[in-house]
């Protein structure tokens, strides 16, 4: 059993028709091109829209390119005005430093795009490390530590994934840096 309803104000009477003729008639009315449409089309293509995959891979895009190269970050809720530990400077073509533990940790890192993130590989400890304790020869430095993701602020997300070891989470490691790093990030 076939039950269609339809609430139409139009002057014509149109139970008088035939079903599929009701049916050609309102097809011929929205196909034509320049032709007005109800407010119930209205209303679907406009939800459409907003919730398409095409407007949220726009804004994503926008967003991602927000994330620029020579730009500083500090983290959001931190008072770093001097960056000493809460700031990224991303810089796409040198590699920067990262603090992991205020006045006691820091690395080297890289940073790679890869599609609207940027993936932070450990390179080595810096020149300021005070910590020897650590394996750091023994880090991976083709996994990522962290990714940098934007949000729909201008803002971006750092993400700490932490050390590895051939390929393996360093879980007894996992932790640095994840308290200094991870977090929003907005530019300075």
């Amino acid at each position: 059993m076939l039950v269609l309803v339809s609430c139409k104000d139009e002057d014509n009477n149109q139970e008088d028709k035939p079903y599929f003729e009701i049916e050609q008639n309102e097809n011929d009315n929205t196909s034509e091109p320049g032709s007005e449409k109800s407010d119930s089309e209205i209303n679907f293509n406009e939800d459409e829209s907003i919730d398409s995959p095409d407007n949220t891979s726009k804004n994503k895009m926008e967003s991602s390119e927000a994330i620029t190269s020579g730009t500083t970050y500090v983290k959001i809720d931190e008072n770093d005005a001097n960056c000493r530990c809460y700031c990224v400077v991303l810089d796409m073509n040198n590699n920067t430093e990262l603090c992991l533990s205020e006045d006691k940790m820091f690395i080297n890192a890289r940073y790679a795009k890869s599609g609207n993130n940027v993936n932070i590989y450990y390179v080595n400890p810096s020149a300021k490390n005070t910590n020897e304790d650590l394996p750091w020869e023994d880090f991976d430095t083709n996994t990522p530590i962290a990714v940098l993701s934007p949000d729909e602020n201008g803002n971006m997300e750092l993400d700490w994934k932490g050390f590895s070891i051939d390929g393996e989470l360093a879980v007894d490691y996992a932790i640095y840096g994840k308290k200094t790093l991870e977090g929003t990030y907005k530019k300075q």
